[in-house]
């Protein structure tokens, strides 16, 4: 988070605002970024911040110097009760969406299927449309659409680009990812882990640099290096 002037006059009259859809805020004077990209004591503007999961800490430290609202777009949002000052617009619990995406992917009555498609956050509907439709005109179609439109759009176009399946197939778990590779190690070099259990010296220079890539079982603190006998 970006320091604050605690100098500069403080509005405290706006508000915190955390919704899953910045495209309804995108209007009048804003600024959008990862971070909060704008002084948010400036009168009518909006600050779109993208995070994932922010802190009540945080949010809570900025609200002072809101003058009109600032909104987090996110996927879980902080538990701030009883605070006038805070928005939830949406719903942030976490629901079973089975029904839902099965009628979208299914149904060949689309409107009835975009009845159900609204209802799904649109990353889950992706994940599951990716799985059950390859058709790579149809993915060439949402890459170039959806960018900064309203998320109704995004899921009209998922609904009615999409050509109903017989049966649905869910998205396959993501293979574990191999453990870190120190740097210079190659994927055949078989006895790399040996050596470090072995030579402490090595084993150091990997504990400064990069200690996630030590091998399982290796100590991450730093050890004592035994000279040779």
């Amino acid at each position: 988070m970006e320091s604050k002037n605690t100098d500069e006059q403080v509005f405290g009259v706006g508000v915190l605002i955390f919704t899953h859809d910045a495209q309804k805020y995108r209007e009048g004077n804003f600024v959008e970024g990862n971070h909060v990209v704008s002084n948010p004591q400036c009168a009518d503007l909006t600050v779109i911040v993208h995070k994932k999961n922010p802190k009540a800490k945080e949010c809570l430290e900025w609200l002072p110097y809101v003058a009109y609202r600032m909104v987090f777009v996110c996927e879980n949002p902080p538990n701030i009760k009883n605070n006038d000052a805070v928005i939830y617009d949406g719903i942030f619990k976490k629901q079973d969406y089975t029904r839902n995406i099965d009628a979208t992917l299914r149904w060949r009555d689309r409107k009835k299927a975009f009845a159900e498609c609204a209802k799904v956050p649109i990353p889950l509907m992706l994940a599951f449309l990716k799985e059950n439709n390859k058709d790579i005109s149809l993915w060439r179609t949402l890459a170039e659409a959806f960018t900064n439109v309203p998320e109704i759009y995004q899921q009209a176009m998922v609904t009615f680009a999409h050509t109903p399946i017989r049966r649905m197939a869910y998205p396959k778990k993501k293979k574990k990812e191999e453990g870190v590779l120190p740097f210079g190690v190659r994927k055949d070099d078989l006895h790399w882990e040996t050596i470090v259990r072995q030579d402490e010296s090595i084993a150091n220079k990997l504990r400064t640099s990069n200690k996630d890539s030590l091998p399982k079982g290796v100590k991450k603190k730093q050890q004592n290096e035994d000279g040779w006998l």
